[in-house]
């Protein structure tokens, strides 16, 4: 009762407010250590009756193992990996630009040295016996509504597995099912099940969730397609309660933005989950290749 009071006091008390495609957006003050989750009043809100319900078993590691918690001033969010270089050992993350102030662009010039710590409970389908924390570097963030977005990169001590960036021709269609990933108040990683209402083209774009909405904490966790691809980022929630819809930025958003900080090479990465089969080459036995080699048949 205490923690909705302080929700409900923070939403009223410090609010900034602005109106957009139908949209009041209100944010709120950080609570309980984790990062502001914007809250959005929206006309056009569907809400339901389905509590959020997080789901942590060994059927959804394949989403939860991507997923790790951003730790940024003592408050926390989300991210997600979206690529690993073997080459040089980097692992890139994608989140959402409110955990910090302002804006840190290429574009803009304002190149700082930032850093923050991720935490993950898995090395891919391996969950950790205890939680394990890396450092990571801040490449850019946006702490703006047109598009609420930033990438980070950090060294892992696995190769880690990660969703591709769907193309930007990618096809989400209405009532899709869809995979959130992200950590509750800062909590470990937790899967929910989704369902797409639509993309809205207003002032700015917004692809807009239903079931189990998000609650704070998963600022920043992707949205992940059946066929795992990763389309959206999690920025506002509706409902604090999980009953409302949940808001991400698109994937043309994603596009735009990455390649506009020079970024946008991680969209042309070879994305091919077909390389997850082992290869088994009969006439070589001996033969070893690359993770982006794709056999292909004669």
């Amino acid at each position: 009762m205490r923690k909705r009071f302080l929700m409900a006091l923070a939403a009223f008390a410090i609010f900034a407010l602005s109106l957009t495609n139908g949209i009041n957006e209100v944010t709120q003050v950080n609570v309980d250590s984790t990062a502001p989750m914007p809250l959005v009043t929206d006309p056009l809100a569907v809400s339901d009756s389905i509590a959020p319900i997080e789901q942590r078993g060994i059927e959804y590691r394949k989403w939860l193992s991507k997923g790790v918690k951003i730790l940024v001033s003592g408050s926390s969010g989300s991210g997600t990996i979206i690529y690993y270089d073997r080459a040089s050992g980097w692992a890139y993350i994608q989140s959402c630009g409110h955990l910090w102030d302002g804006s840190m662009s290429v574009e803009e010039g304002l190149i700082k040295n930032k850093t923050a710590k991720i935490t993950t409970w898995y090395h891919n389908n391996k969950k950790l016996d205890s939680p394990k924390t890396y450092e990571a570097e801040v490449l850019f963030y946006s702490n703006h509504r047109k598009p609420d977005i930033s990438l980070l990169r950090f060294k892992p001590d696995w190769a880690a597995e990660f969703f591709p960036i769907a193309p930007q021709d990618y096809v989400l269609e209405n009532g899709a099912r869809a995979h959130s990933i992200g950590c509750d108040n800062g909590e470990e990683v937790a899967h929910y099940d989704v369902k797409i209402v639509e993309e809205r083209n207003g002032s700015w774009k917004d692809l807009v969730t239903t079931n189990n909405s998000p609650r704070p904490g998963r600022s920043g966790g992707g949205l992940i397609s059946e066929d795992r691809y990763y389309v959206g980022i999690c920025w506002g929630t509706s409902d604090y309660d999980g009953s409302g819809n949940g808001y991400f930025t698109p994937l043309s958003e994603i596009h735009r933005v990455m390649n506009r900080e020079g970024y946008g090479w991680l969209l042309r990465v070879s994305t091919s989950l077909a390389r997850e089969i082992p290869i088994v080459d009969r006439n070589n036995q001996q033969g070893t290749y690359p993770r982006e080699y794709i056999a292909v048949p004669n």
